[in-house]
């Protein structure tokens, strides 16, 4: 069964410091964030990885404006 957009979120949110705090959703647009870093971005690659057997490039991250875009790369 497929995750829905809301579990997918809160698992990359557990791996990822970047993305958690007050308000933080995957309409958040990822620029405004200061903690969004290479940092974050490496994490995000990780998770992919070990999650969703996945290997994504940084560029492929840093392409994506808020964390929804980051969802949509999970193929369903």
């Amino acid at each position: 069964m497929a995750k829905s957009e809301a579990e997918l979120w809160s698992a990359l949110q557990a791996d990822v410091d970047g993305l958690t705090g007050p308000g933080i959703t995957p309409e958040t647009r990822l620029e405004t964030l200061p903690q969004w870093d290479s940092l974050a971005i490496l994490l995000v690659i990780t998770h992919f990885e070990q999650v969703h057997g996945i290997v994504l490039s940084g560029s492929q991250i840093r392409a994506c404006k808020t964390g929804r875009e980051i969802l949509q790369l999970i193929p369903r």
